[in-house]
């Protein structure tokens, strides 16, 4: 199976600006799906499959799609951008072939890859220091985002002022403590 990467318009069948629930749905249906357990808590939008493939979907305040990320699968599943296979080739040779197609940006030394025109990220746990190192060698997972994402407004709890317990004594009255 073929999973496309297309950012930032879709990721395989889901395309971001749809509703969460259309999304939700769509990725239940895909072969492989393995509900969560009986008594498993698992997050709203977070699918897993036999391939080990996992997907996270985030929603916006509107119940629409707005996030995509994908974690790399154990066999079965080959995840593309561009034809560029972004889990199989290592991590150097991904980065190589997305700087030809992209601008791209390298963070924590390697470890994350931005293409901040596309909305798409990489990422892996490390640099492997050791040739023999597998984890680090290869991406471990891709996020496709929707324009508009990375521009969030301040976080609405830091703009609501928060009175110390001195601040709501009223005018005149002694201490509580």
């Amino acid at each position: 199976m073929e999973l496309v990467l297309d950012p930032p318009r879709s990721v395989g069948p889901i395309t971001l600006g749809m509703s969460f629930s259309e999304a939700e749905h769509l990725l239940r249906e895909v072969d492989g799906y393995q509900p969560p357990q009986p008594g498993k808590w698992v997050n709203a939008g977070y699918f897993s499959y036999e391939s080990g493939l996992a997907l996270s979907v985030g929603q916006d305040r509107a119940g629409f799609v707005e996030v995509v990320e994908v974690w790399r699968p154990s066999a079965g599943v080959v995840v593309l951008f561009q034809g560029i296979s972004l889990f199989e080739l290592p991590a150097d040779v991904v980065m190589k072939r997305l700087a030809t197609v992209a601008r791209v940006v390298i963070e924590d030394n390697g470890a994350a890859v931005v293409a901040p025109e596309l909305l798409l990220a990489l990422w892996r746990p490390g640099v492997p220091d050791d040739p023999e190192d597998f984890e680090g060698m290869f991406f471990q997972s891709a996020l496709v985002a929707a324009p508009g994402y990375y521009d969030r407004t301040p976080d609405r709890f830091a703009e609501v002022k928060v009175e110390t317990s001195r601040e709501q004594q009223i005018d005149g009255q002694e201490t509580l403590f």
